[in-house]
């Protein structure tokens, strides 16, 4: 028994016992047995209409989830992400089963173009991994390739809605003019995001500089100011402890560059934490960071020496970094490079904005004709419509922000999903795409025998006993 349990007997006990002496003790003894009879009945259905009763019931095998068996050859696995930021990698992974005795080459193509392959050995069933660059800007369909010699063995597209970085608004912290935080600065506002720039010029002065930036007062940089920016970035002595803190605390990122880029610099082969390679760079090897403890690596050489790291400070991010003169990448060209470094940079540390709605598909291959459940997570009214229909949305028992809505599409391609807030795309794949990945589908299967359960009995079969010892009580009180 549990504690509920025993609380209700105890409970039953007393009351059972107070109100029978209370009988016992009134003047007018006619109908004592009835009396007393009726307040042990009332007392014993109370108790039993708060403890759990169960009964045995008989009921079919449950639907089981069974997994279709995987094709003999080809793409058997595969996912890739279906959106991401401009600027940032793209990668494509999955297995590949060879059942033939061939080499198989697998090619992500996109715009005409072949981005990158990968080789399967013959009777091989392997991983493979795939990785882009995407330059465009809004949706578009790539294809990914299986060939053997001159034969095409399978051929399967792959949508990917490529987004606008959502525009940040940084805050730079000088003690001095440097090219660095110039060109950086030129190329944020080249990207639509805005900047404000102190720089400490003589012993209480500094130059501002405001693009997309309502210009005000740098001077106090008060929890109130501080708030209004995504991210810093600052040189060592350029920012105190007490900023700090509040930076921590409002969650706001920082990226704290070194005050001295060193003594001894050469040229060094860097990478990205993704593995995407980086131009060469002049550092100094000497100017390595610490990892572990809470420290990520971002930028690496050859060597797996740190450069740049991330790591948590409060409810923000910290990066720290000893490339300061990234800026040679832009006066050499590679200003691509200069783009994807900075992108992932700012990715790590910037504070992360909650969106107002949220957005999601099951199953993440939707084929036409098939049903697809779409999920909102929202707190206003929900509002959703899905290829030009209003659909009914059920709320979820327990999470009430959350709504899901099933929608039968019957054309292929990028279709519109529209919500209270904003628009939303999905891609709906032909019935012909991607058959040969495994399908969970659900099926009844054979009983050898009806399973015995437990169903818990119902606290109204109580109220009638009550309520007829409850009447009973009330007229023999008025006779």
């Amino acid at each position: 028994m549990t504690s509920w349990n025993y609380f209700l007997l105890v409970a039953g006990l007393v009351a059972a016992g107070w109100l029978i002496t209370r009988e016992i003790r009134r003047p007018r003894k006619d109908r004592l047995i009835g009396r007393v009879t009726a307040t042990v009945i009332a007392v014993v259905c109370v108790v039993l209409a708060g403890w759990p009763l169960y009964v045995s019931h008989k009921a079919s095998a449950p639907k089981q989830l069974v997994q279709a068996e995987a094709p003999a050859t080809g793409i058997i696995a595969c996912d890739w992400p279906r959106s991401l930021t401009s600027g940032s990698e793209w990668a494509v992974q999955g297995r590949y089963r060879n059942t033939t005795n061939k080499l198989v080459t697998l090619r992500l193509a996109g715009f005409d173009t072949t981005l990158d392959s990968a080789v399967i050995a013959p009777q091989q069933d392997s991983s493979f991994s795939l990785k882009a660059w995407p330059l465009h800007q809004g949706r578009a369909v790539y294809g990914i390739t299986a060939i053997s010699g001159r034969d095409t063995l399978e051929q399967q597209p792959l949508p990917l809605e490529v987004k606008s970085a959502a525009p940040l608004t940084v805050l730079f912290l000088a003690q001095s003019p440097d090219f660095e935080n110039r060109f950086l600065a030129d190329w944020l506002v080249q990207q639509g995001n805005a900047v404000a720039m102190r720089t400490l010029v003589a012993k209480n002065k500094y130059l501002l500089r405001f693009s997309n930036f309502p210009e005000q007062s740098l001077d106090a940089l008060t929890p109130a100011l501080l708030a209004k920016f995504d991210l810093v970035v600052a040189q060592g002595g350029a920012i105190d402890k007490n900023t700090r803190a509040r930076l921590e605390d409002a969650g706001i990122g920082l990226v704290l560059k070194a005050d001295s880029a060193g003594t001894q610099p050469r040229p060094l082969s860097l990478k990205l934490r993704s593995g995407q390679r980086l131009p060469v760079l002049s550092t100094d090897p000497g100017q390595v960071l610490p990892v572990g403890n809470n420290q990520l690596p971002l930028v690496t050489d050859s060597l797996h020496r740190a450069y740049v790291t991330v790591s948590l400070a409060g409810a923000g991010k910290l990066v720290r970094t000893h490339l300061l003169n990234t800026y040679s990448w832009q006066l050499e060209g590679q200003s691509a490079a200069y783009g994807q470094y900075w992108s992932a940079i700012l990715e790590a540390a910037a504070r992360k904005k909650a969106a107002a709605e949220k957005v999601t598909f099951a199953p993440a291959i939707a084929h036409v004709y098939q049903p697809l459940d779409i999920q909102l997570e929202t707190t206003a009214t929900p509002v959703l419509r899905a290829g030009g229909i209003a659909l009914p949305v059920a709320q979820h028992p327990w999470l009430a922000y959350r709504y899901t809505g099933t929608w039968w599409p019957v054309k292929s391609g990028w279709q519109q999903i529209v919500t209270g807030t904003g628009t939303s795309w999905n891609y709906i794949f032909q019935e012909d795409d991607w058959k040969n990945l495994p399908v969970t589908v659900y099926r009844t299967a054979a009983p050898v025998s009806r399973q015995m359960t437990l169903v818990r009995l119902s606290p109204v079969w109580w109220l009638v006993p009550l309520f007829l010892a409850l009447i009973f009580l009330w007229w023999e009180k008025k006779m």
